[in-house]
């Protein structure tokens, strides 16, 4: 028993310094090219691009929550050494994906097609604009099935290997970015060049990765119906928790644009990517806990996922507090490295995001544990009214105050309705296991 628990804990280890370490290196591509991007498309263009961008974020829920459901079902049957339920799911899940994307592309394809001749009625100033939307939109939608993999190979906590892969394409991205504005392409050639090089490498790396691991590999005569419906049922689940929580924090640009215009989303957005910064800090630290939670629980060693959980809030809140610090006593000097100027209301827009990416490494560990458990009526439920409030407040004091009290809003919302009703499941999910 000790063995398993201290396998487990390396391989947590190991994936959260594997997770630093790809996510470390992704995030450098977007930050080194972004300002060159600005010079060139100008604020208007990359306010589209940025806002796109926004939507996409909002959208992930468009496989359905299948990716979320394969993820959990993995985890627990790979706890169990169980080949062929895995080979099942997986095929199940690239089929249903598969379909879902291109029904996808052809609805953008349609929509870019009526667009095309009506650029005043879809408030396009002009048509780079509208090909910005759409290879975003594109590769989106092909990334919909291609990243799988992270699913699978987070579920075989082979994290270290897939955010390898993840640095690789970051790096062609980020060259061919440069060579695409050295060339001075249009616009979108250069979103095409910055965007689609992580999708190939993904796919490469399902390639390797099936090769490697032939016993889950996904061959059409293990495709299951059965199968399907019940990721289709667990999914559609994360489906609704994954359209709250992707709406309820990317939101924010949309609601700028609607009501300020494009322009101004540049000011919120730039100081809004430093912020990311700690997002990718809290998914990094605890994501691997999903599929370890899920095969520590296949084996009911539940003492190790209750001590786990309450080790992770208290270590990977410190650990978020002590990164946002610089970020905040900095953030002028960053800016300006990076940008080459300041933005209005930065500080306090980076300082209130900060705050709220604190509360999010408090409650993370419980929504691991949830999302092992499959259970997520109760995270629904919160996201629901963290949406309605922060919304509505925002959209009603928008218009009187500056840009920050969008971050204050959503901070504060936070703190006082989804860290008290987490840490409430969590307190009934510990009653269950003792």
């Amino acid at each position: 028993m000790l063995a398993n628990f201290s396998e487990r804990n390396r391989r947590i280890v190991t994936g959260i310094f594997g997770g630093a370490l790809g996510r470390s290196i992704s995030l450098l591509a977007p930050f080194i090219v972004m300002p060159i991007i600005l010079h060139m498309l100008g604020a208007y263009l990359f306010g589209v691009w940025m806002t796109v961008l926004s939507f996409t974020a909002m959208a992930l829920f468009m496989d359905f929550g299948i990716g979320n459901g394969l993820l959990t079902k993995l985890s627990y049957a790979n706890g169990l050494n169980n080949y062929s339920e895995m080979r099942a799911y997986i095929v199940s899940a690239y089929i249903s994906l598969s379909i879902i994307a291109f029904i996808l592309l052809m609805i953008v394809c349609f929509l870019f097609y009526v667009a095309k001749s009506h650029l005043n009625f879809f408030y396009f100033e002009n048509i780079e604009a509208l090909y910005i939307v759409l290879v975003s939109l594109v590769v989106f939608i092909f990334g919909i099935p291609i990243s799988v993999i992270q699913r699978i190979m987070y579920a075989k906590q082979q994290i270290l290997k897939f955010n390898l892969w993840q640095i690789f394409g970051a790096l062609i991205s980020l060259i061919l970015c440069y060579a695409a504005v050295f060339f001075k392409l249009n616009s979108w050639l250069i979103i095409v060049a910055y965007s689609m090089p992580p999708l190939i490498i993904l796919l490469i790396a399902t390639i390797v990765f099936f090769k490697q691991n032939e016993e889950i590999s996904p061959q059409l005569k293990y495709f299951s119906k059965e199968r399907s419906l019940e990721l289709l049922h667990i999914g559609s689940k994360f489906l609704v928790l994954s359209v709250l929580t992707s709406i309820a924090l990317n939101i924010d640009n949309l609601i700028i644009s609607f009501k300020l215009g494009s322009e101004t989303v540049t000011d919120f957005a730039i100081p809004a990517k430093i912020a990311s910064l700690l997002g990718v800090v809290v998914t990094t630290l605890f994501l691997p806990l999903w599929s370890a939670n899920g095969e520590a629980i296949a084996k009911r060693d539940y003492d190790w996922v209750l001590k786990t959980t309450k080790k992770m809030m208290f270590l990977g809140s410190l650990v978020v507090f002590f990164c946002s610090i610089p970020l905040i006593l900095f953030n002028k000097e960053i800016i300006n490295i990076w940008m080459g100027r300041e933005f209005e209301n930065q500080q306090e827009i980076l300082f209130f995001l900060c705050v709220l990416s604190l509360g999010m490494a408090i409650t993370s560990p419980i929504q691991m544990l949830l999302n092992s458990l499959g259970r997520v009526q109760v995270q629904i439920k919160i996201w629901v009214i963290f949406l309605v409030v922060s919304v509505l407040l925002k959209i009603t004091f928008i218009d009187d105050f500056e840009l920050w009290v969008i971050a204050l809003i959503s901070s504060l919302a936070y703190f006082l309705i989804v860290i008290p009703m987490l840490i409430y499941s969590a307190l009934n999910i510990f009653k269950e296991f003792k």
